[in-house]
């Protein structure tokens, strides 16, 4: 256990070296490519001016060609491109240091249950087009934060508060969510893979569409939540689905034992290949819904449904339950 630590520990240093290394290298970076820039410009400069001292003294016609260009529209094209080169130079530096600033904002949050400053800081990045891969916030308060189209992957989220927070359409592989307040969030059209949400709430959550593949639902809270259309397989064990919409749902392959999904309305889902002991079915909308190939089901839970009859079974479960096989 003691090398485990150890381990960990020497791990957790070698990141925080190699994130060290890796700022300041871009840091050094972008400090070449805006130097590289402002010599070449200078260059430029330098060189027109000597080319036309030297026609200048030189010749009669070099005087009349000088006259003739003062005329013309050509250095109001160099002084237009001179702005511009300006421009973009600024514009980079400036966005880069933006990001920095809002990296240091996040950073100096670090313990404190409320920032808006971190919240905004956040959402600043994410227009930036800034990734936030293994972004390490646990138990911070992000409350009706609006990060879409993020991917969080490998992040550190862990009893995070998310409340009303739009996250529609992240992406979140190997996220630690345990224990995480999501009441309400936005996660339509989300990509969870092998994701940890122990005992989070996520009551009253919108993951419509969502994908939830190798997912740790452990104990997790789903009370009224949209899960119509959704993909979900993993460990669902003790899940509470009460009141949550499941209309379309493919839950297929997912292990249910003691999930509720009392008063649930799972109309049309697909539940075979599923364990199912201990599961409370009580006043559930069982219209359509797919139970074959089910384990540890009894004619008690499912008679406890609505519109049982209306189900999808197994041959033999057709006969358990008196109904003629359709």
């Amino acid at each position: 256990m003691l090398l485990i630590k150890k381990y960990l520990s020497q791990l957790y240093n070698y990141r925080k070296l190699a994130r060290l290394l890796r700022s300041i290298v871009r840091f050094i970076y972008s400090l070449l490519e805006i130097t590289t820039v402002l010599i070449t410009v200078i260059f430029l400069i330098l060189g027109i001016i000597y080319i036309e001292n030297t026609i200048e003294q030189k010749t009669e016609w070099g005087k009349a060609l000088l006259d003739s260009i003062k005329n013309s529209q050509i250095l109001g094209t160099i002084e237009n491109f001179s702005i511009v080169t300006a421009l973009v130079i600024y514009m980079r530096w400036g966005k880069k240091k933006s990001h920095y600033q809002a990296w240091q904002v996040i950073d100096s949050a670090q313990g404190l249950d409320i920032s808006y400053a971190r919240i905004k800081a956040l959402e600043e990045l994410v227009k930036g087009g800034v990734c936030l891969k293994g972004l390490s916030l646990p138990k911070a308060n992000l409350d009706q934060v609006n990060l879409v189209d993020v991917d969080f992957k490998e992040a550190n989220l862990q009893g995070a508060k998310l409340l009303e927070a739009n996250l529609r359409g992240g992406k979140f592989e190997l996220t630690q969510l345990q224990g995480a307040f999501l009441w309400g969030a936005n996660l339509q059209d989300t990509f969870f893979l092998l994701t940890q949400l122990q005992k989070a709430n996520l009551s009253s959550a919108n993951l419509k569409n969502a994908d939830l593949e190798g997912v740790n639902l452990l104990e997790a809270s789903l009370q009224k939540a949209n899960l119509e259309g959704a993909y979900i397989l993993g460990n669902l064990q003790g899940v509470d689905l009460q009141e949550a919409n499941l209309k379309g749902t493919n839950l297929q392959g997912c292990y249910l034992k003691n999930a509720n999904f009392k008063s649930a309305n799972l109309k049309g889902a697909n539940l075979q290949d599923t364990n199912l002991q201990g599961v409370n079915f009580q006043d559930a909308n069982l219209q359509d819904t797919n139970l074959q190939k089910v384990k540890e089901l009894n004619a008690s839970q499912i008679k406890s449904a609505n519109n049982w009859q209306q189900a999808k079974y197994s041959k033999e479960f057709y006969s358990q339950l008196n109904l003629p096989e359709t």
